[in-house]
């Protein structure tokens, strides 16, 4: 066990200390030991007190509700950011006369919250889930229908209703759910509808949607409060806000996170108690806290609202890392369910983001790498929603392929991240990386037409003054602003026979012109740059093989044998050491980590500095044809190689290739 101090903040603030009970072989959940406050004090603030084990406070609620609304700078802030106008009506539920309605909210405007919970599937043989669809658009618009209304939405709307907000939005009542054009609209518009909701309901507490909110209605599920008296001085335990909220299913699912990190405000119902949370504070139902001096508290430890705040890029990254660990009912939704997240992070970065990436920073962004054993997510026509019985007979239509592509992590199962001792070298001077050591022109296909992935008229300039860290920016003589060094890799496009390139060929452009013929499939790449083939191999340089569950790095070989470079794959992959793979150069890498290679290999200059740029980022690549005969590139793994390994010993000659890339 340990003391904590508790609350930053305001030097008059009184302060106090938690004992934290904690197993250091997680035997249990940790916990803290607080004193309860005898009576409510405006002068003694972080101390337990006592709680309602059976209803929700609602007084509690509106006082906190009121108090940021009113007071907090930053959480008007972030609302503010999303007051982009919405490009069609919105539709609500009206929770006084309990019916729909639709409102051009940019002619008037409504104070309204949004509902953030599990919808999971229905166990029992209850009545059937009532939605919003094209052909019963009307009755709801009458009045909701007494039955079929799970009890997680009809108690939100109970709640909105006690704290005195007369709109409730909620997806599964607001969407029309078999009508892509609609779904389309509405899921576009998810920043704005939660960033501009005066108050997020999130109801983390079951499994799915007919569980209901502890604590309202007659909705059973609150803790009961542990309480000891020792000395005269009573205590109470309680879990931190990051354990609560992080047993709960709601907090494990991908949409929720995109939801939470949204809201203004959030209203989190749990078993243990209630939980407000912001941008400037959190609060618990059983901590007295003095709401007029906002401070960080111990509550605030491990907050996903954290992963927005500071470098934009590095709030990109820790979203998609968290993210991409979530679940999903249905794993093509994965790119769907980032949409509103990604246009928050996009307007950061003065970037537009497609298929999960900022286009911007593109061929840095292509450097994701997995945490764990991953598998491509399949897309199928129809489905079934999760709570019906498979008997139904109803399908819901699904949307269309929004581009689960090889080449982004949105195309992918499990968590991704941007291994540190893989881009190391690239974040001295990011934007200098862009600059100097790519040379890559993207072409981005859209289903119907092939245009440059990235396009400087689209994208406002950087707000941030940390240009070490911007994106693409326009320069004179490449697209996306490389440098005349830089753009001499695409003149290096013949090999002579002894495989040293031709300094003199100019650049030719007539051979990716005649490829944009090709189909541009939607979320599809195309591109030229160098190929070569290796080995895959056991042979390795670094003791630390295992980089994550049912992971191993791999070795490659070149056509003498030798080691030159290192890949991350799943262990499946075993089944093919000694096979020979294609490998597509993609930018320069500084050179290998300690964690890659802790040995000296003589591929590796005596003076490093002479060529600190000595390796290649390249993709692993798997050639696969398409419904139409088609050649396409899929992307299998990211691997660093040496680029004189590269160049002049391929076990097959090195070209120079036009790759579509799905």
């Amino acid at each position: 066990m340990e003391w904590h101090h508790d609350c930053r903040g305001d030097d008059s603030m009184p302060t106090t200390r938690r004992l934290r009970i904690f197993s250091e072989d997680a035997i249990f959940t940790d916990f803290y030991v607080v004193p309860i406050l005898p009576s409510s004090t405006e002068n003694v603030s972080l101390l337990g007190k006592l709680k309602d084990d059976k209803a929700v406070d609602y007084q509690l609620l509106s006082r906190w509700h009121k108090v940021c609304s009113a007071s907090h700078e930053s959480c008007q802030e972030h609302q503010k950011k999303g007051s982009y106008p919405f490009k069609h009506p919105v539709r609500f539920i009206d929770v006084n006369t309990m019916r729909l309605c639709e409102i051009d909210v940019n002619v008037s405007p409504v104070k309204y919250a949004a509902l953030s919970y599990v919808w999971g599937r229905q166990t029992t043989d209850k009545t059937p889930f009532t939605l919003l669809l094209v052909s019963n658009l009307h009755e709801l618009l009458q009045g909701l229908p007494r039955e079929g209304i799970p009890n997680t939405i009809r108690d939100a709307i109970t709640v909105v209703r006690e704290i005195g907000i007369g709109y409730l939005w909620v997806d599964a009542l607001c969407i029309m759910q078999n009508s892509s054009e609609d779904k389309n609209e509405q899921i576009a518009s998810m920043s704005q509808i939660y960033q501009q909701a005066t108050l997020s309901i999130c109801a983390a507490y079951g499994s799915n949607s007919f569980t209901g909110i502890p604590g309202v209605s007659s909705t059973p599920g609150r803790l009961r409060q542990n309480v000891e008296v020792y000395k005269e001085i009573p205590l109470t335990t309680m879990r931190p806000v990051a354990a609560i909220v992080g047993a709960s299913t709601w907090d494990t699912r991908a949409w929720t996170f995109q939801e939470r990190l949204l809201s203004t405000r959030c209203a989190i119902f749990t078993a243990d108690g209630m939980i407000w949370q912001c941008p400037t504070t959190t609060w618990r139902e059983d901590i007295e806290s003095s709401l007029n001096k906002p401070a960080w508290t111990l509550d605030s430890v491990a907050s996903p609202l954290q992963a927005l705040q500071g470098n934009p890029l590095r709030s990109y990254i820790n979203c998609v890392n968290i993210y991409s660990g979530r679940l999903l009912a249905f794993p093509e939704d994965k790119l769907v369910a980032f949409i509103g997240l990604s246009q928050v992070l996009g307007r950061g970065l003065s970037s537009k983001v497609e298929h999960g990436i900022p286009l911007r920073y593109l061929d840095w962004a292509l450097l994701w790498e997995p945490e764990s054993l991953t598998q491509r997510i399949e897309t199928r026509e129809n489905w079934p929603r999760p709570w019906e019985p498979e008997s139904s007979g109803q399908r819901i239509e699904a949307s269309e392929n929004l581009g689960l592509v090889s080449w982004s992590w949105c195309g992918w199962q499990r968590k991704v991240n941007w291994r540190y001792s893989t881009v190391e070298g690239t974040l001295f001077n990011l934007h200098n990386w862009l600059t100097e050591h790519t040379w890559i022109v993207w072409y981005l296909g859209d289903g119907e037409k092939w245009s440059l992935a990235w396009d400087a008229s689209e994208d406002a300039e950087p707000a941030s003054s940390l240009q070490r860290w911007d994106g693409y920016s326009p320069g004179p003589y490449d697209f996306y602003g490389r440098s005349r060094d830089a753009i001499r890799c695409r003149n290096k496009r013949r090999l002579s026979i002894d495989g040293t390139f031709d300094e003199d060929d100019e650049e030719d452009e007539e051979d990716l012109v005649l490829s944009k013929s090709r189909r541009p499939g939607k979320g599809f790449l195309l591109f030229q740059t160098f190929t070569s083939w290796f080995t895959l191999s056991l042979k390795i340089h670094s003791k630390k093989t295992d980089v994550g569950k049912g992971l191993r790095r791999f070795g490659l070989t070149d056509k003498l044998g030798d080691w030159c470079g290192a890949v991350v794959l799943d262990t499946k992959w075993f089944d093919n050491v000694g096979g020979i793979f294609e490998f597509a150069a993609i930018s320069d890498a500084k050179e290998f980590s300690f964690e890659e290679l802790d040995t000296w290999n003589y591929y590796i200059p005596e003076e490093r500095q002479q060529a600190e740029w000595y390796c290649f980022y390249a993709l692993m690549l798997r050639w696969n044809e398409d419904e139409n005969g088609e050649s396409v590139a899929e992307r299998v793994g990211l691997a660093k190689i040496y680029q004189s390994s590269f160049l002049s010993r391929s076990i097959q000659p090195c070209s120079w290739k036009t790759i579509l890339l799905g």
